[in-house]
């Protein structure tokens, strides 16, 4: 399936819903040049997923993975204590 999409002033382009759906694309992308062309492929940041493991937690991966651990830490320790 083919789509047109557009570039805006700042280099940005919009996925369309349903290819994101189908490809299971979530905050990222791997983006490489490959004969001439944008080759884009669904990648999952490892913070995004280890921040998964930790419930009922709100933490922006990218942008506190320091929190992360500590989180993880706290919660192991209550469950050891179980």
């Amino acid at each position: 399936m083919d789509y047109i999409v557009r570039v805006d002033d700042r280099g940005r382009i919009v996925i369309p819903s349903k290819v994101r759906e189908s490809l299971n694309i979530g905050r990222a992308l791997r983006l490489r040049v490959e004969g001439g062309k944008i080759v884009l492929e669904p990648f999952e940041d490892p913070l995004e997923g280890v921040s998964k493991l930790v419930v009922r937690v709100s933490i922006k991966a990218s942008r506190e993975p320091e929190k992360i651990s500590e989180v993880a830490y706290e919660q192991l320790a209550r469950e050891c204590r179980r």
